[in-house]
């Protein structure tokens, strides 16, 4: 052959190896480009989260819109109350989302997705501006979810954690706190158990808690607040029923309890039935919100409060007064006959018509202990339905330094209760006679300062 037949031979060789290496470099270059486009983020949804006015949720169980009012979110609608931190986290996570991957283009068959019946949320701000989203199910590495925009035919994946809180079904959706305020918040609470009230209060224009039924009388705030902490904090363990026909089978027909409480901005009355199951070691108990019909189970020692009496909430003495502002405190109680003459402002203390201002620190706390135990004598029991009759027993007589006098009877309720009366009125509770005699009671303490005086006068 000749040369320069070979010659040429070789050139078209190298043309077509050339041209072949050039396309195969092309079609490479651009399935990289592809590969770059399908793994690159891609802003789906950007906007003001905090300027959110509603966001409605779509899904499987139904179409719930939320609207942000008063600096929170509630239900359009009353099914149930909403739970506002569900509803926050949806729009923050929504508000700035963008894909993890370009999955496919020109979708025509969106069900391997979990798109063609999808959850959709519907985002509108203040301004009226409209965002939406359709969000399908999890890859099968659960790594992330398949997502795509309404009118578009591309799916992407969003991080999981996003698609989790996208897909809130509707017990997610609801507030399981009882009362989704702070306690300090409260204005109004009542307890009954088995159909009988047992305290209703409310909260008065100079703070102090108010007992209005079953009696009336002051509050013990120390107390209250403790329940009140509590309630706030309790919340269901999880939702089984709405608005059932047969309240019966949660024993909601007859509740065992019902709790109503009120701020105010909201208000709201649990009821709670039967233990979920008869099993010994049984925890939880059915309840139900009364305004919406939810029915839900919780843990009964959330609410460690439900079997505690009136006693629990009352202020525990019947007359109690800053020994700053007595005068003169009369004891006559069975062996014990006293005349107490106070004052504190220049530490001048009398005993019986004996002096004891200067007798030393151990007279002087003799006599403030025997004081307090006059003033804090306990309630055992409340009777608003008592009649008492006979004679007073037993009396303290406290003459303010401003004059006033204030009269503490106990009238014999039997051989070992005494009815309390103030100023010759009846205040609905008991005391036990032993309540007298305990250590550190009202006999005990007045026989240590007697003691302490006869030592200090030696």
């Amino acid at each position: 052959m000749k040369q320069g037949k070979i010659i040429a031979l070789l050139a078209g060789a190298v043309v077509l190896l050339t041209g072949g290496y050039l396309a195969l470099r092309l079609k490479n270059a651009e399935k990289t480009k592809q590969k770059q486009e399908q793994e690159a983020p891609v802003s789906l949804i950007s906007f003001d989260g905090d300027a959110t006015a509603s966001l409605t949720v779509q899904n499987e169980e139904g179409t719930f819109r939320f609207l942000f009012q008063n600096q929170t979110w509630v239900l359009d609608g009353d099914e149930f109350t909403a739970n506002p931190y569900t509803v926050s986290a949806i729009c923050s996570y929504m508000c700035n989302l963008s894909s993890v991957k370009t999955i496919a283009k020109d979708v025509t068959d969106l069900s391997p997705y979990g798109l063609s019946d999808p959850v959709e949320l519907t985002a509108v701000t203040d301004s009226g501006d409209s965002y939406q989203l359709l969000v399908g199910n999890p890859t099968p590495t659960n790594e992330s979810y398949y997502a795509m925009l309404p009118g578009t035919t591309t799916v992407y994946t969003i991080d999981y954690t996003s698609g989790s809180v996208f897909r809130a079904n509707k017990n997610t959706l609801k507030n399981r706190y009882l009362l989704d305020a702070y306690s300090t918040e409260i204005t109004e609470f009542s307890l009954e158990r088995d159909g009988k009230l047992i305290y209703s209060m409310t909260h008065d224009a100079a703070m102090q808690w108010i007992i209005n039924q079953p009696i009336q009388w002051q509050g013990y705030t120390s107390n209250i607040n403790e329940i009140l902490d509590t309630f706030v904090r309790a919340t269901a363990t999880a939702f089984v029923d709405n608005n059932p026909s047969d309240l019966s089978q949660y024993g909601l027909d007859r509740p065992s309890y019902r709790i109503h409480a009120k701020t105010n901005a909201k208000e709201t009355t649990i009821l709670l039935g039967k233990m979920v199951s008869n099993a010994e070691n049984e925890v939880s108990i059915y309840g139900m919100f009364q305004e919406s019909g939810q029915v839900f189970y919780m843990t009964k020692a959330a609410l460690n409060f439900l079997d505690d009496d009136l006693l629990s909430v009352a202020y525990p003495y019947v007359y109690n007064p800053d020994a700053s502002t007595v005068k003169q405190l009369v004891v006559d109680c069975n062996d014990v006959q006293a005349t107490l003459e106070l004052d504190t402002q220049n530490k001048k203390y009398n005993c019986n018509g004996v002096d004891i201002s200067d007798m030393g620190d151990e007279v002087t706390q003799a006599f403030q202990d025997f004081y307090q135990a006059v003033a804090t004598m306990g309630l055992s029991q409340v009777d608003p339905d008592a009649k008492p009759e006979g004679e007073a027993a037993i009396s303290f007589t406290y003459t303010l330094q401003s004059g006033e006098v204030n009269r503490v009877e106990l009238i014999p309720a039997s051989d070992t209760t005494y009815w309390i009366m103030k100023n010759g009125t009846y205040t609905n509770f008991m005391t036990r006679k032993k309540i007298l005699n305990v250590t550190g009671g009202i006999i005990s303490s007045y026989e240590t300062l007697q003691k302490k005086i006869q030592e200090a006068s030696k």
